[in-house]
């Protein structure tokens, strides 16, 4: 099936997943496995679709009650309503029937069970991160984390995971001729840059570089170069950062504005910076400072209106898309700036001198 290109561009373990659902109702099409209208519309399939969002709606309660531990209607209504009602959510992923939620759901278990004092959840953590990358392959970055902490052991039985969900899946679906054109397929997504993607790096880079009056080469040559320096600037905060919130933040990042081919529904990597943030700030707000309750009110009203469908960004560009994104990079930059301040701060610290009277 990776012979027919873009259509297929999942890794093969996802469709271990797509078979189950297919399996529940079955169709072929006479024609062509690519008139996938007629599947969408066939028997029982929108039913076995709409199902198959309400347990990921489950599987999104049960992930919020990992992190908050805690059974009022702010966590078990409130939250998971406005989540599902947000444009990351209903707009985007849920509207594109794209198995992202999914992936974004299972990484917030991994970041709140890779710390957990159970070995079970621990183990899990790890499995789940090699889940991610079998379906998206990107997510993968994630498994820096436990480089950072120099967890050599949990680091390597995450690679062999990973190459048990990335690799072994192609026995089933394409062998190594599926492999190739898998490969043929991303590299091609890789390979152009669009100026009007407001969410990728490049994306706005190459759209900067002509307004600058750039041509089509120096504009792509820009782009790649400003793209790879925020890869590098996500990296090296992650690295410097000490917040468990912050870290998810740069490797989420990574994960929704990096590469040129992502799109919109990208978003939803977000959520374990969400529920992190929260976490740290719903058990500390009583004991901040005036300058920590002004930055968590700021993140909070950023990330509300991340996940919102905010009307007063429609007069932006192209739209909330264009607004929703810029609040991200901005939420970025304020925290790449504030991790590096720090770290000047503790390398470099002010000597005070001494003043006699």
């Amino acid at each position: 099936m990776y012979s027919y290109g873009d259509p297929y561009s999942f890794p093969p373990f996802a469709y271990i997943l797509y078979t189950f659902l297919w399996s529940i109702s079955p169709y072929k099409d006479s024609e062509s496995i690519l008139n996938w209208q007629n599947y969408r519309d066939a028997d029982n399939a929108l039913v076995v679709f709409v199902v198959y969002n309400m347990a990921l709606m489950i599987l999104l309660l049960y992930c919020i009650a990992q992190y908050f531990h805690k059974t009022g209607c702010k966590y078990t209504i409130f939250l998971p309503l406005s989540l599902l009602l947000s444009y990351p959510f209903m707009c985007t992923s849920v509207q594109q029937g794209n198995v992202v939620i999914l992936v974004a759901i299972l990484l917030a278990l991994a970041w709140i069970w890779m710390d957990s004092d159970n070995r079970i959840k621990q183990e899990a953590a790890l499995i789940l991160t090699a889940v991610c990358a079998g379906f998206k392959l990107y997510p993968a970055v994630a498994g820096v984390v436990y480089l950072k902490r120099k967890e050599w052991k949990k680091a390597i039985r995450l690679m062999i995971y990973g190459v048990i969900a990335i690799f072994v899946p192609f026995l089933f679906f394409g062998g190594s001729q599926g492999m190739t054109d898998l490969v043929k397929t991303l590299t091609g997504f890789a390979s152009y840059i669009d100026p009007n993607k407001t969410n990728t790096v490049c994306g706005m880079a190459k759209y900067l570089g002509f307004k600058l009056g750039m041509n089509e080469i120096y504009a792509d040559t820009f782009a790649v170069v400003i793209n790879f320096v925020f890869l590098a600037f996500s990296l090296l905060c992650f690295f410097l950062c000490s917040k468990k919130w912050q870290e998810a933040f740069f490797i989420s990042g990574i994960l929704v504005s990096y590469l040129p081919s992502n799109w919109e529904y990208t978003l939803v990597y977000y959520i374990p910076v969400l529920f992190l943030f929260f976490q740290e700030y719903d058990k500390n707000i009583r004991q901040d400072k005036l300058s920590d309750t002004i930055w968590m009110a700021v993140h909070s009203v950023g990330f509300g209106m991340v996940f919102s469908v905010d009307f007063l960004m429609l007069y932006y560009r192209y739209g909330f898309i264009t607004g929703i994104f810029t609040i991200t990079y901005l939420l970025l930059g304020i925290n790449m700036l504030s991790v590096l301040i720090r770290f000047l701060r503790r390398t470099f610290p002010l000597k005070k001198e001494k003043i006699g009277l």
